[in-house]
């Protein structure tokens, strides 16, 4: 897994990542982005990361873990504030990758002959607003050598014209063939090749990649914020 955060202004902004290995092949990672730039966003964090460090720890699909997270929100932000988020389950033994989406950008996922889609657009609004809110899981297949991209809208808004079809990113992650490692590199290079903007949002950007053979692994369950 490969990350880069970037926060609007100064040290500090509200887009987040989690993850938790709940067995030697199976992963959940959930990025988000909570309302407002810099230290606005940064602000809502506490409350946010609290509930998802208890949601993460059990294994739960995606849709409940959306579900459960939007409940544990509502009442605790501000009424003109919200949280957009994605959650993701890879399952390396079955080869599968679910993921279900509360109003977040939707990932990239590559395959390994290099054909790109785009998987996970959003099944519901956003955290925080209404509590009976509900979500939906999308299932594909995700196999040795595929590559899936995450991010934050400032990554998406900094490069794309067309923010449905995401064609520039889309391209970008879809460019030959190389390693997780090496799309991560071309999309930041795509990014600082944009004419530099100082009312830019807060940016994360993940890459994962599932690789041939299964090696012991040295992650731990974490949380992490752009800090």
């Amino acid at each position: 897994m490969l990350t880069e955060c970037r926060a609007a202004e100064g040290n500090l902004g509200g887009d987040f990542f989690a993850f938790r290995l709940h067995g030697p092949q199976r992963l959940a990672v959930v990025i988000g982005d909570a309302c407002g730039r810099g230290k606005e966003g940064a602000s809502l964090l506490p409350g946010v990361l609290s509930h998802i460090e208890e949601l993460v720890v059990s294994p739960v699909r995606p849709s409940h873990l959306l579900q459960n997270l939007n409940r544990g929100l509502i009442g605790h932000l501000p009424s003109d504030r919200f949280v957009t988020g994605a959650a993701f389950e890879i399952d390396g033994e079955a080869g599968t990758l679910t993921v279900a989406n509360a109003a977040h950008v939707p990932a990239l996922l590559r395959r390994a002959s290099g054909e790109v889609r785009i998987v996970g657009r959003a099944s519901g609004p956003p955290l925080g607003i209404l509590e009976d809110s509900r979500y939906f899981d999308e299932t594909c297949e995700f196999r040795s050598g595929d590559v899936m991209v995450l991010m934050t809208d400032g990554i998406l808004e900094a490069v794309e014209t067309d923010l449905q079809g995401m064609p520039t990113l889309t391209a970008l992650v879809g460019q030959g063939v190389g390693s997780g490692s090496a799309v991560h590199r071309r999309l930041l290079a795509q990014l600082a090749a944009q004419p530099s903007n100082r009312d830019s949002d807060d940016m994360m950007l993940l890459s994962l990649e599932l690789l041939a053979k299964a090696r012991k692994s040295t992650l731990c369950g974490g949380i992490q914020a752009v800090a």
